[in-house]
């Protein structure tokens, strides 16, 4: 248990740059530190707010009450007042700190939010969210890919990305959406999910078993989700279907944090069908792909590049 002094002086913004790392890796390590964290600062501002002031002088003659007495009462107010604000613009302050998790390229990271909604975090991804996330809404926002499985509240889930929200209420779905992308797709297993675009046109509502892709022009069209292996990605698994040998390329590097570099042309007219697992290795992985297609590499392990030829 976080002792209550430094919660405290966290929320007063007086901890040291250690102890603010201290507090913020205790709150997030499971759902009974975040929910103690939530009640040390309801505690807090009931402390700031409730704080008697000075007694003033309640004597009144014939009827009427002394000037000192209002100016008393006055002054308490206005310090109650104040106080309120202070602890509000606290709490304004500590929620505009937003949570990062960032996930490195070869990575992935598995997670349970405040609320109980687990998470799943493919390489390269980042999510944002509220230190209070669940207090008052339950938004994230995306850059990468994300595979959830969201608790049942009565407040929305909403993933937010960069051209699109994704608004659930009880559902498993995966979303696909880096930053400084058009790439866009959203995929429900299970419940429903309402992906909205911020350029204020159509929304699509998706049933289990269906895909919202994002078009070249920015719309959406819905697909029937044939393919649920792909979304193995959060058990380890690397499953392509019928993929060109670029994309070969980008989800190798991805989930084995190599550079690959294509330096045989023609193999950009071949497609692959097949599963691996990360645990195996970029080597293993490699030596089964050179059954498919004829190809060689050379492998730099100290600077993590993959030549192909």
């Amino acid at each position: 248990m976080m002792e209550k002094e430094i919660l405290y002086r966290y929320f007063e913004g007086a901890v040291t740059a250690e102890e603010e790392i201290a507090v913020r890796e205790w709150a997030e390590a499971s759902p009974e530190n975040y929910k103690s964290f939530l009640e040390a600062r309801k505690i807090w501002c009931a402390l700031l707010l409730y704080a008697k002031p000075a007694t003033a002088s309640k004597t009144v003659f014939g009827g009427r009450v002394p000037l000192r007495y209002f100016a008393g009462f006055t002054a308490a107010v206005v310090l109650l007042i104040g106080v309120a604000a202070l602890c509000f613009a606290g709490l304004c302050s500590y929620a505009s700190r937003e949570q990062q998790i960032s996930v490195p390229r070869g990575q992935r990271v598995e997670m349970t939010l405040a609320d109980g909604s687990r998470v799943w975090l493919n390489s390269k991804s980042k999510l944002y969210y509220s230190p209070l996330f669940g207090l008052f809404n339950r938004n994230v926002r995306l850059s990468g890919e994300g595979y959830f499985e969201v608790a049942e509240g009565s407040k929305p889930f909403v993933v937010t990305t960069q051209n699109y929200d994704v608004k659930v209420h009880g559902t498993v779905f995966n979303v696909y959406a880096f930053d400084n992308t058009p790439a866009f797709e959203t995929a429900l297993l299970k419940g429903s999910v309402e992906v909205i675009p911020h350029d204020g046109s159509s929304s699509v509502l998706l049933s289990p078993n269906q895909r919202a892709v994002a078009m070249g022009n920015g719309s959406l069209t819905c697909h029937q989700l044939v393919d649920k292996e792909r979304l193995r990605w959060i058990d380890g698994m690397i499953c392509l279907n019928n993929v060109t040998f670029s994309e070969f390329v980008e989800s190798f590097s991805n989930y084995f944090d190599t550079d690959i570099k294509i330096l045989n042309p023609e193999l950009y007219k071949q497609r692959f069908t097949g599963k691996f697992r990360q645990s195996d290795g970029i080597e293993y992985s490699l030596r089964v792909m050179q059954n498919l297609v004829e190809f060689e590499y050379s492998h730099d392990t100290k600077n993590h590049i993959i030549e192909i030829y």
